[in-house]
């Protein structure tokens, strides 16, 4: 069963699914730089969190030929949309389930567990990373990417000088990073949040009253003005049992 926040949040990118892939384009480059941390592993038994429409799922496919998979969303639409991308692909053992990343409720232990762009979505996301580690195997990994502590930080700023609040999710800094980047995909403000809104990204916080469409333009222009992109902060982390 899943959380009100995580039905909340799977409920908008469930309206975006079919469409997803075709705006996702830093979702996908972060799938690439994850996969550059995949460890060498013989046919592991595999658990993804938030495969979405299998951005990653496909590197981990490709990676580990023969592998058993479980590929899991909080979205069913998103994981209609994963199955169908990955029909044909090998013949690797694939479970899909509709699963919480916040109550992941697999039974037994993994050789990988791995999640990209997921963990800031959860309201306790290192609480979240601990629950994961338990379902590891003895040598097991896990990886991650997820926004990291710094991302929006102009955008925020802006905000916080016109005295407006923020409805982006508080982002915790989390443990076992390994790299990290920072991506600034879009010109304008205006850019960044259109951009959210085509891949279902714009559920805010709890508790968060929506922007008058006035105030939202004020803010719009503010940062434009101080001609510097809205930059996303992309962190990568590895743990063990």
């Amino acid at each position: 069963m899943l959380s009100r926040r995580s039905a909340e949040v799977a409920a908008g990118f469930s309206a975006h699914a079919e469409s997803y892939e075709r705006h996702a384009g830093l979702q996908k480059a972060v799938a690439a730089r994850l996969a550059s941390f995949l460890p060498p592993l013989d046919r592991p038994r595999v658990l993804e969190l938030g495969c979405g429409t299998g951005l990653f799922s496909r590197h981990l496919i490709e990676r580990y030929p023969g592998a058993d998979f479980v590929l899991t969303d909080a979205s069913p639409a998103m994981i209609s949309e994963c199955r169908r991308n990955l029909a044909g692909l090998d013949e690797a053992q694939i479970e899909f389930a509709v699963m919480d990343a916040s109550r992941p409720a697999a039974l037994g232990h993994f050789d990988l567990i791995a999640t990209s762009m997921t963990l800031h979505w959860l309201s306790e996301q290192r609480a979240s990373l601990e629950r994961l580690r338990h379902l590891l195997a003895p040598s097991g990994v896990l990886l991650y990417a997820a926004l990291g502590p710094e991302s929006f930080a102009d955008w925020h700023a802006v905000l916080g000088r016109l005295g407006l609040p923020s409805g982006t999710v508080p982002i915790e800094p989390l443990p076992g990073v390994v790299g990290e980047e920072h991506l600034a995909p879009d010109l304008t403000a205006l850019d960044f949040l259109r951009r959210m809104k085509s891949v279902g990204g714009l559920t805010p916080r709890e508790g968060y009253r929506p922007l008058a469409p006035g105030a939202l333009r004020r803010a719009i222009r503010a940062a434009d003005a101080l001609r510097r992109p809205v930059t996303w902060h992309i962190v990568y982390g590895r743990l063990e049992p």
